[in-house]
Parts: structure tokens; C-alpha cells; sequence
């Protein structure tokens, strides 16, 4: 873990990326200390609306005269929120059937992943989109979308990671020494496989932060006047390019968020997947 670690810091790219995602995990946990209007974010002031950045709204008021500085903060709450529980659902959902799939054999691990392809043969924004419009425009369906379509893709990896892993000796000797299944996935092959999980985990985030604020964008998110930086974007289109810093940033919101889990998925990546060392000695 320390050789892991000491890596990791080496890669500047992956320490800039871990610095944004906890400045925005900072920020939204301090939303209500940080922003300069937490009691507006949700109320009308006619008179200042579509106001430019200045000393009293630091990044300029939206249509309803409420201050998009503050209401970014917010909704970063909002957005990590939605990101973290979707991805955990869909780690909880595909990771097990993965497991399960790739240790054992036949038609019951056949049909599983069979069941997996056919989300898989849904575009993601496709399935988001008709899940979200099925059910209705709230934070809670659009997690529920998110996990629906994000599933297939750990128990694919997993999948294929327990088809790999089964084949080691350490697994094999666990099965000749009596060990159940149960304890050789659960205490043999998933610590083996981890390190793949983690890393499809940390670049998810970003994929699906991305996913939910097309969502918002399209109107199938969290209805107004919830702070949703998809809908914010939303929003604004009808006052480009006028009122530029509506739409700017919560798009840079946005960017800074995805990006940051990007960075720093790819270093783990580097970091954790021994078949990129084994490449990377060889070169």
C-alpha cells in the first residue's frame, strides 16, 4: 500500500486530479458556510436578475435574480450525492452477479451474462433518458436510471477478472484445501480483482456525474428550483449569449468535477493494474 501510494504522489496529473474532487467535496460540504447567499438560492429578487459577476454576486445572478456562486455550491451536493449512490448501486448490483458469474459455470452464468448484454446493447444516455422519462423528473429516479444503466459494466469486468483469477494457483490450492465457494470469492478472488474495481469505480464517477447533468440538461432531473448544474445549463440557453456567465459556470462546474475523477482514475489505473506494470517493465 505505501509503494502504491508513493507512486500515486508521483503522478502529478492524478494528485491535481484528487486536489479538484476534494475541493468540490469540500465545497459541498461547506455550501452553507462558503456561499454568500445560502438563504437565495432558491428565491426571486427581480431587480437583480441576470446580473454580471460583481463584488455582492461573484459569479453573477441567474433568471430569477438567485446567486449562481451559491447556488453552485449547492448543487454540488447535489451532484456528488446522485454520482456516489448510483455508482454504489451499480457496484452492489454488478460486482455480486460478476462474481458469481465468473466463478461457476453453465447456463445459470450464461443467462446472467446474457441478461448483462442486453443493457449492454442499449446505448447509456438512451437507457437513462427512457428510464428518467418513465419515471419521472426527481433525485430518486434518476439514481435508480443511473444504477440501471451503469450495472452491466462492473459485472462485465468482474466477470471476466474471476475467469482470470479462478485459473491461479493460490485459488486452486484454496479449493483443494475444502473452502467453500462462498469464501473463495469472497475472501480469495474479489481482493485479487479489487484493484480493477476501484479503478473502474474512480473514472464511473466521472462518466456518470456527465450522465446526470444530461439528464438535467433534458429536464429529467431534479425539478426546479433544485441548484442541478445540468438544469442550471438548461436554464440559460435563452439568455446566450447575453447573460454568458449563466451558462459558464456550472458548464466549468461541470468540467472541473469530471475531469478531476478522469485524472485521477487514469493514474490509478497506472498505478494498480499489474498487467500495465508488466508493459511498462518490458518496455
Amino acid at each position: 500500500m505505501r509503494q502504491v501510494l508513493r507512486k500515486l504522489a508521483e503522478d502529478r496529473a492524478s494528485m491535481f486530479g484528487l486536489a479538484l474532487i476534494l475541493v468540490v467535496v469540500l465545497a459541498a460540504i461547506l455550501a452553507p458556510i462558503l456561499s454568500t447567499h445560502p438563504a437565495d438560492v432558491a428565491e426571486f429578487h427581480t431587480g437583480i436578475r441576470l446580473s454580471p459577476p460583481n463584488p455582492d454576486n461573484w459569479l453573477g445572478t441567474d433568471r430569477m435574480g438567485s446567486d449562481i456562486y451559491s447556488r453552485l455550491l449547492f448543487g454540488a451536493r447535489i451532484t456528488l450525492t446522485i454520482a456516489v449512490v448510483a455508482i454504489l448501486v451499480a457496484v452492489l448490483i454488478g460486482v455480486p452477479i460478476g462474481l458469481v458469474a465468473g466463478y461457476y459455470e453453465g447456463l445459470g452464468s450464461d443467462l446472467l451474462m446474457r441478461g448483462s448484454d442486453v443493457f449492454l446493447a442499449v446505448p447509456q444516455i438512451v437507457l437513462a433518458i427512457a428510464i428518467a422519462q418513465t419515471l419521472g423528473p426527481s433525485i430518486e429516479n434518476v439514481i435508480l436510471a443511473l444504477s440501471v444503466t451503469y450495472w452491466p459494466f462492473w459485472a462485465r469486468l468482474v466477470y471476466a477478472e474471476t475467469r482470470s483469477c479462478k485459473k491461479e494457483t493460490f485459488v486452486e490450492a484454496a479449493i483443494a484445501l475444502g473452502c467453500s465457494p462462498f469464501r473463495v470469492m469472497v475472501l480469495h478472488i474479489l481482493p485479487s480483482i479489487s484493484s480493477s474495481i476501484i479503478v473502474r469505480t474512480t473514472i464511473g464517477m466521472g462518466g456518470t456525474i456527465l450522465t446526470a447533468a444530461t439528464l438535467g440538461f433534458l429536464g429529467l432531473g431534479p425539478p426546479p428550483p433544485t441548484p442541478e448544474w445540468g438544469r442550471t445549463i438548461a436554464e440559460s440557453r435563452e439568455y446566450l449569449p447575453m447573460a454568458w456567465w449563466y451558462a459558464a459556470f456550472p458548464g466549468l462546474a461541470i468540467f472541473i468535477v469530471v475531469m478531476g475523477f478522469n485524472l485521477l482514475g487514469d493514474g490509478l489505473r497506472d498505478v494498480l493494474d499489474p498487467r500495465l506494470r508488466r508493459a511498462s517493465r518490458g518496455r
